[in-house]
């Protein structure tokens, strides 16, 4: 009786699964103010993120006037999804600008082999404390006498 050589797929399978641990993609975390209820802000967003291709993975609504989204999306749409947290009236912080500025060059730069590479966002939104008062045409009003 013949014997047949045994064939294992186990290298393979383990060079795949090796790979799959790699991060790929981008994984940020933003934080922003609103002038509105933050809890209201994340629900447009909601809307806002799966009307331009993306994917909200979860919301929390947390004591104290806070609230949170995490969503996912390919980093082809990063220009739409930057678009649309300023049109929501987010104030993104410094830091959160200089992330997303950084992520849509990198992509504008690479956009043929990272178009699909997937990006995940954590945003912390907090209601804005004291908002300034902007007087027509954009400046600031100065404080008023009581």
């Amino acid at each position: 009786m013949k014997t047949c050589p045994r064939f294992s797929d186990a290298g393979y399978v383990r060079d795949i699964a090796e790979q799959s641990r790699e991060p790929k993609g981008w994984e940020l975390n933003l934080t922003a103010l609103c002038a509105e209820d933050a809890a209201r802000t994340v629900r447009f967003l909601t809307g806002a993120v799966m009307a331009c291709g993306g994917y909200v993975l979860s919301r929390r609504f947390e004591a104290g006037e806070a609230a949170a989204i995490e969503f996912e999306f390919v980093r082809a749409l990063c220009v739409e999804m930057y678009s649309v947290l300023i049109a929501s009236g987010l104030e993104l912080t410094g830091q959160s600008h200089v992330i997303m500025a950084g992520l849509c060059q990198c992509t504008r730069e690479t956009l043929e082999a990272t178009a699909g590479d997937p990006v995940r966002v954590e945003l912390t939104i907090r209601r804005a404390g004291v908002l300034s008062r902007c007087a027509p045409g954009g400046s600031t009003a100065p404080p008023q006498a009581a």
